[in-house]
């Protein structure tokens, strides 16, 4: 088996606790030929930020596998993690019940642990490399860690948009900026009504061959959204308002806030201001104290502060995210 250089093979005697851990804190990717084998309780905090491609163990069906691995596992697999799996059913189940992308879906021609290790290093040496990376620079595991960051921020303003709801009614939500959809997953489809938008038609493309179960619309020129007045409970975009100049960040503001109904939340997790930031090209950097006073001017003041922090991402000295939550008002 001819595997790409800086691939480590460990055998079910190696894969022990006190030597996995050394290995996951300098590892940009882990590869798990034989789950069950695999001491699942020795990934701990950071460990869980190394990008996993998991082949599913053959002869189980989609309720054994979620009953062995569902906890310990497969709920914890997001975006930047891969599954590989040939029966397209079982694929189709489990990927409903974890809300996975379909780009997750590793294509491999056959289950041998050879082949498929051979297939797995190769895609991931192939995605490590900057030109297939080119809106961060960094590596998957960067990538991975800073999603988690975001989600951890994310994930209670989410949940909070839900809270006090007794209507079984669907959670309408909006994202700005949707890019290939990776923040779909995190609103259950049955009961959310979840959309995204965005400028790049080849992004879109993308978002639907990931998600088909869930909308997504192209956002013309005029940046102004295809949406009523009051039409989504919860609007948010993620590092979206950086790389818009101020009259389209205005703009954007002003339309997330007029779609969002009364009541209703906006959500802005924002790359911010810092000293000894380095300047890159088409990036339009925005202090916290700027995009507030942006915010007040776009939405004539209707919005009320909810809830504020700062975010610090792996490997950065200095907290260069901000997470800002308003509540809208008006009239319905």
């Amino acid at each position: 088996m001819d595997l790409p250089a800086g691939c480590e093979v460990l055998g079910e005697q190696d894969a022990l606790p006190h030597k996995l851990t050394g290995i996951l804190e300098r590892a940009n990717a882990l590869v798990l030929l034989d789950l069950p084998s695999f001491p699942l309780e020795a990934m701990t905090g950071d460990h869980w930020e190394v990008p996993i491609t998991v082949l599913l163990p053959p002869g189980l069906d989609a309720a054994s596998l979620a009953a062995t691995f569902g906890q310990a596992l497969f709920e914890r697999l997001g975006f930047f993690d891969q599954i590989v799996v040939q029966d397209a059913a079982l694929w189709e189940e489990l990927r409903r019940k974890y809300r996975w992308s379909e780009s997750q879906r590793v294509p491999v021609g056959g289950d041998h642990p050879g082949e498929v290790a051979g297939a797995v290093c190769a895609l991931l040496a192939t995605e490590s490399t900057p030109a297939s990376a080119p809106q961060t620079g960094r590596d998957l595991r960067y990538r991975k860690g800073l999603h988690r960051v975001q989600s951890a921020a994310l994930g209670p303003r989410f949940a909070a948009a839900r809270e006090g709801r007794d209507d079984g009614a669907p959670l309408d939500v909006l994202e700005v900026g949707a890019g290939a959809g990776r923040w779909a997953t995190s609103f259950d489809p049955a009961e959310t009504r979840f959309v995204g938008i965005d400028v790049r038609e080849d992004l879109l493309g993308a978002a639907r061959a990931n998600f088909p179960e869930r909308t997504f619309d192209l956002l013309g020129p005029d940046l102004r959204f295809p949406y009523e007045y009051g039409s989504f409970d919860l609007v948010f975009c993620v590092t979206v308002m950086h790389r818009s100049p101020a009259p389209a960040k205005r703009t954007l503001v002003s339309e997330m806030w007029r779609v969002a109904r009364p009541g209703g939340r906006l959500l802005f997790l924002e790359d911010l201001v810092f000293a000894g930031r380095p300047e890159k090209p088409g990036i339009y950097p925005i202090s916290v104290t700027e995009f507030v006073d942006l915010i007040l001017d776009a939405t004539a003041g209707q919005v009320v502060l909810e809830h504020m922090e700062s975010l610090r991402y792996p490997g950065e000295e200095h907290y260069s995210g901000g997470l800002i939550s308003l509540l809208r008002l008006g009239v319905g």
